[in-house]
């Protein structure tokens, strides 16, 4: 199998393929599935910064996650593209953001900051 192909077959896993597709349903925190799916990247995007700010109006070392998971850049990231070395510095942050997130959890703020998560 040529370099090429060998790429293209790691493209195709199913991370990008659900990319492109519309689902009739969605998991989602907040909302029914079927609600959910009807929501775009951009409503779920303003869901979770309205939640990181509030959020770090109430313990400001939230902060530090506008520059990573809730950067405008974020909307626009493939995991399913990405090298294995960028892909467990995201487990990291996530990691680290779950940390910090889970005395807060049932606060409808964490909610909607974790309902960006879930999307991506």
């Amino acid at each position: 199998m040529s370099s090429l192909a060998q790429q293209l077959q790691r493209l195709a896993v199913p991370q990008t393929a659900n990319l492109a597709i519309h689902d009739k349903e969605r998991k989602s925190l907040l909302f029914d599935p079927k609600e959910a799916a009807n929501f775009d990247k951009e409503t779920f995007f303003s869901i979770g910064i309205n939640g990181l700010e509030e959020l770090s109006s109430i313990n400001p070392v939230f902060r530090e996650f506008e520059k990573s998971l809730f950067n405008e850049n974020a909307q626009n990231f493939q995991r399913a593209v990405q090298t294995k070395e960028v892909n467990e510095k995201l487990d990291e942050t996530i990691t680290e953001f779950l940390l910090h997130l889970s005395p807060y959890f049932l606060l409808k703020p964490a909610q909607k900051a974790l309902e960006w998560l879930i999307f991506r």
